[in-house]
């Protein structure tokens, strides 16, 4: 049997190693839990600044996880960076059971208005 971690809408999240603050996690410690989870590249902050506006507009515990360098999370064996599956500006969406909701290749026009359409779509609303 041959597994081949993915973001394809459906997989489970990717069981990759980060670095933060000098430790090793992975990212399995940062989604799922009950927690709706967005993992962007250093190019993605327009997606993390529209999560927070999200979450706030639809009362969702909506994080989101900047990962590269210089940021609080950083890919430590590139492993990240192969199994994403979408450019620096993209995003991966992670449902609470930590399992992907959607994801985006790359930037959106108006990052605010299509995670809300997601969620929305996603949470049933």
């Amino acid at each position: 049997m041959y597994h081949h971690p993915t973001t394809w809408p459906g997989a489970r999240l990717p069981h990759i190693w980060l670095g933060r603050s000098g430790r090793r996690l992975f990212t399995h410690d940062l989604a799922g839990k009950g927690r709706v989870r967005l993992f962007t590249g250093i190019s993605g902050e327009a997606w993390a600044e529209a999560a927070t506006k999200v979450a706030a507009e639809l009362g969702v515990d909506l994080v989101a996880h900047v990962i590269g360098p210089g940021r609080e999370h950083i890919d430590l064996h590139e492993g990240w960076a192969h199994a994403r599956g979408v450019g620096e500006d993209g995003c991966v969406l992670v449902r609470p059971a930590a399992h992907v909701a959607c994801r985006s290749a790359g930037a959106a026009d108006d990052p605010a208005v299509e995670l809300t359409r997601v969620l929305t779509l996603v949470l049933a609303r």
